[in-house]
């Protein structure tokens, strides 16, 4: 076991008698203590423990992207596996962007907890199955040596979708991304997500079995990284790619859950309910599904344990979540800035903007195939009950950034499937987010700014058009996002025309009409 990460992976029997419910007692002007190993069993006693040694945890995953979501998501499902007696698994967890997560459960022993809500309704555990944590730019040998190392035998990802460095409409490497040009001049000191994998890889030993398990929300996520590292080894390391494309595993996957990003107040909660203050608090709904295609190298923790549905074809379950989901919240995301909506569930208690993402997903579903035996009526409407979820604070401009990568995989493949027929609210909804870009500002004349580093090209398109339609055409013929293929021309009017509404009446206007 990395010697690093046993110092601090102590038994969680506390020799110094400590009592469930001495935080319930606790003065309120005293602070609270930090949860560590040695704290963690003065947790509120309603506080699920991990319940398991994490000193005899040997370290068997790899996670690129150390963010909320893996910590509510799939590493709640590797913690399920170990819960069942398998300690291979621990998690060694690697941010490529942001030294704060790994800093901050370091100074934690590797702990956090997870608050899953509904309503009025929570829930509280300490998981810990993460054994390791680290910032890839100061511990690059050590993010290297733990890929090269045959008792990893799986690594997660969960970079985002522009983290992969895609073009977004031909689908093949982006050569001209700032990260990829810097790691092919400088191969041994990556900074990307392929040059990080690319470089660990290439020193490790030829026969070991390594599973590299995307979780995030593209289409074919596991072939579609496999195909982008293996065009990234191809230019420096050709027997890399060859490896890449003929031993490693690459098996697709869907992921599903809500996990607002963390504010202060989502933190206050979860330190009351926790009765210790946690700097790595993640507050969630309850619900949560993981559906991962049955096609793996070598060994895997039985995430079955956790409830993941291991399944010969993803794709179906892809598809439902990547439109219904993530494209319903898009649409909510973009008309809820413009409307000054902070959060979904207030963009779905208001009027106009609930009927607009129920005629959305409307609109999705019709695009969609469902699995077999699959309800997607039912499905819909459970989703529609989840964005109504008050409990959680998720920020409309939280899923409102990189939108020039998330639109043509959520919207854009559905309206090229329609053949011709109208999508009223997805069309809607695509000039909704035009809009946006456009003016930069909400209907009441509050700045917008968007996370998105493709959103300036196309904003550009915008301002400099002389008419709606003259916008809409230049839009459409933005390769980066629109693709080359041609739109209908019937499709262009209707789009210039919702511009024009949302121009002269705002979204009140578009959404009523």
């Amino acid at each position: 076991m990395d010697t690093t990460a046993a110092c601090t992976l102590h038994r969680i029997e506390d020799n110094a008698g400590c009592t469930h419910d001495a935080a319930a007692n606790r003065p309120a002007e005293v602070p609270l203590m930090r949860l560590t190993q040695r704290t963690c069993c003065r947790a509120k006693a309603e506080v699920q423990q991990p319940g398991y040694d994490r000193s005899r945890l040997s370290r068997g995953v790899l996670h690129l992207g150390l963010g909320a979501f893996h910590r509510a998501h799939q590493a709640l499902y590797t913690e399920a596996a170990i819960r069942a007696g398998d300690s291979r698994w621990g998690i060694v967890g690697v941010s490529l962007r942001e030294p704060r997560t790994p800093r901050t459960l370091a100074a934690q022993d590797f702990l956090y907890s997870v608050t899953e809500r509904e309503g009025a309704a929570a829930t509280t555990r300490i998981v810990g199955a993460v054994v390791q944590a680290w910032y890839a730019p100061h511990a690059l040998e050590e993010v290297l040596g733990a890929l090269a190392d045959p008792g990893i035998a799986v690594v997660t990802c969960t970079v985002t979708e522009k983290g992969y460095c895609q073009h977004p409409s031909s689908t093949d490497l982006d050569m001209d991304q700032v990260d990829i040009r810097h790691d092919l001049a400088h191969p041994d000191t990556p900074r990307s997500t392929l040059g990080v994998l690319a470089a660990g890889l290439r020193r490790r030993p030829a026969g070991a079995p390594l599973s590299i398990v995307c979780c995030d929300n593209m289409p074919a996520n596991g072939d579609t990284l496999r195909k982008l590292l293996a065009q990234y080894a191809a230019l420096t390391h050709p027997a890399l790619a060859r490896r890449v494309r003929d031993e490693l595993a690459f098996p697709n996957t869907m992921v599903d859950r809500i996990v607002p990003a963390a504010t202060p107040t989502s933190r206050r909660d979860a330190q009351h309910r926790l009765g210790l203050r946690d700097e790595a608090a993640i507050v969630c709904e309850a619900f949560t599904q993981w559906v991962i295609e049955d096609r793996f190298a070598g060994p895997r923790p039985a995430w079955e344990a956790g409830g993941a549905l291991m399944t010969g074809d993803v794709r179906p379950y892809q598809a439902m979540k990547l439109r219904l989901l993530n494209g319903t919240h898009s649409a909510i995301a973009y008309a809820g800035r413009l409307c000054g909506l902070q959060t979904v569930a207030e963009a779905m208690d208001d009027a106009l903007v609930g009927a607009f993402a129920r005629g959305v997903m409307a609109d999705l579903r019709a695009s969609v195939q469902a699995p077999p035996g699959y309800d997607v009526a039912a499905y819909s409407e459970a989703l529609l009950q989840r964005l109504r979820n008050a409990a959680l604070d998720h920020r409309t401009a939280q899923i409102a950034a990189d939108g020039t990568q998330k639109v043509p995989v959520r919207w854009l493949p559905a309206l090229r499937a329609s053949a011709g027929t109208e999508r009223p609210w997805l069309e809607r909804a695509l000039a909704v987010w035009l809009h946006c870009l456009r003016s930069a500002r909400s209907d009441s004349g509050e700045p917008l700014a968007f996370d998105d580093p493709g959103a300036p090209a196309l904003a550009a398109c915008l301002r400099g058009a002389p008419s709606d339609a003259d916008a809409v055409s230049r839009v459409l013929a933005h390769t980066p996002v629109f693709g080359s293929e041609p739109w209908p021309a019937a499709l262009a009017d209707r789009l210039a025309f919702h511009l024009s509404v949302l121009r002269i009446g705002g979204a009140a206007a578009l959404l009523s009409s």
